[in-house]
């Protein structure tokens, strides 16, 4: 395997374990071990993890290595709102109506994934599609626990594609309902 394809392996795999919120907040990220269980050496792990700190999905602490970022009550208000707003220019510099046929992911999570994407896709401008993905990758971990909290969610995301005209007020109650309950989520995702 070329020195490239180790990377952009790990790349994929680190980046998904971290979505899917396998390590806890705070766990330090050892990259000999990740390495070894990746089956490469050292160096594009390393690279890797320097990648994702750039992405916010790991934290480099100076002299304790890379950790799982912990989450505060007021950084995770703060993300969902930084979500929502870039979410809401992207509705309203749309050339094209939200599509939301064949959401086809089998998770809420994975779903509300997809429909984040697909709006972000709406934007012409690729910073804003680019935000959309990063901050949602962020908030993957905690998207994967909502529904033990905001129960119910069945149907949620079906407004979205009834309410085209009033998409940003969806949008808003989309997240403001989880900024309300953002105590709740940390809680679940650190014991989780």
């Amino acid at each position: 395997m070329s020195p490239l394809q180790a990377m952009e392996r790990s790349y994929a795999t680190l980046k998904q374990v971290l979505r899917e919120g396998r390590y806890a907040p705070g766990a330090r990220l050892e990259a000999n071990r990740i390495a070894e269980e990746l089956g490469v050496s050292m160096t594009p792990v390393r690279d890797v993890l320097h990648r994702l700190v750039g992405e916010s999905l790991v934290e480099a602490r100076a002299g304790e290595g890379f950790h799982v970022p912990r989450y505060s009550e007021a950084a995770l208000r703060d993300l969902y709102e930084w979500h929502s707003a870039l979410v809401l220019m992207a509705v309203r510099t749309a050339r094209n109506p939200l599509v939301t046929d064949a959401l086809d992911s089998e998770t809420i999570a994975a779903r509300t994934a997809q429909l984040f994407e697909r709006i972000g896709e709406m934007a012409p401008n690729r910073e804003i599609r680019a935000a959309i993905s990063s901050v949602g990758d962020r908030l993957h971990p905690f998207r994967m626990i909502e529904s033990e909290v905001l129960e119910p969610l069945i149907g949620e995301l079906d407004e979205f594609a009834l309410v085209n005209a009033g998409l940003p007020q969806a949008i808003r109650r989309y997240h403001l309902r989880r900024m309300k309950a953002v105590t709740e989520l940390i809680r679940r995702r650190e014991t989780a």
